[in-house]
């Protein structure tokens, strides 16, 4: 066992750099040329949105879930109901519960073991969760406040609009985001570099998932997402290292989008 290991006891038996990532080069090559065909507008527009969701977030599920040794089953499983989920948001409103499937089948992963090398197992740091939802939350209303002064948003609650954006959030976007960039990528680097150095790559591959999302348009959203997305993937990384888990993050990274949902253009 390396002194890494006796250090950060969440990437014990964690599959080295070297070999995990070659296991999904088959995902992300197919679910990359998915995303292509979705957003150059080619399917009618219910399948193009589900094909989107399912190769963005369910690829990048699928790429974590085959690097700690889930299985490609698992990974299928993952796409499947993203692709299932979106499609069913866009034919009844009432659809957007699809999404909760998604974190419900992780969860049973997380609970039988099977997510433990992505740094998913018990014991829950409920401290340190509580200290990441408060920490999403400060960083949330912050953007709040700069996107209300300097951008002309306003802060409004609509439930018809946050529901279905809230449900996408908890199911697709922030787990994608938590178990490919920090379950994965960061602890794949850490392996081998000063934590400072993987965490400086692991935010800015997270800033440009959201800065060059082919889904996002307005300029000044693309900036914003550089500027907040490395500073949630920073915040995250640091409570990834303090509680070697990936669960305070999941909470810091919901209540900053939760915060987000609530912005809307004048």
């Amino acid at each position: 066992m390396t002194m890494l290991a006796l250090r950060h006891p969440a990437i014990i038996g964690a599959v080295p750099l070297r070999h995990g990532w070659a296991k999904v080069g088959n995902i992300g090559a197919l679910c990359a040329g998915a995303l292509l065909v979705a957003a150059l507008g080619v399917l009618p527009p219910p399948l193009g949105a589900a094909v989107g969701v399912a190769a963005l977030h369910g690829g990048l599920i699928a790429a974590a879930l085959v690097w700690g040794g889930v299985g490609r089953g698992a990974a299928t499983v993952a796409i499947g109901l993203l692709f299932v989920a979106r499609a069913a948001a866009g034919i009844h409103p009432a659809g957007v519960l699809a999404y909760v499937l998604v974190p419900l089948w992780l969860a049973t992963l997380a609970w039988r073991g099977r997510l433990s090398r992505l740094a998913l197992s018990a014991p829950w740091p409920w401290a340190a969760v509580v200290t990441g939802a408060l920490a999403g939350t400060a960083l949330g209303l912050h953007l709040m406040t700069c996107a209300s002064r300097t951008l002309g948003y306003a802060i409004r609650v609509d439930a018809a609009t946050m529901i279905p954006a809230l449900a996408y959030d908890v199911g697709a976007n922030v787990l994608s985001a938590e178990l490919f960039f920090r379950g994965a990528l960061l602890q794949s680097l850490w392996r081998r570099w000063p934590f400072a150095g993987a965490l400086s790559v692991a935010a800015l591959a997270a800033a440009l998932r959201y800065t060059l999302d082919p889904f996002v348009a307005a300029t000044e959203l693309r900036v914003g997402a550089a500027v907040y997305m490395t500073l949630l993937a920073v915040l995250n990384g640091a409570l990834y290292r303090w509680s070697t888990n990936l669960l305070p993050g999941l909470a810091a990274a919901t209540m900053f989008f939760a915060c987000y949902r609530l912005l809307a253009k004048s």
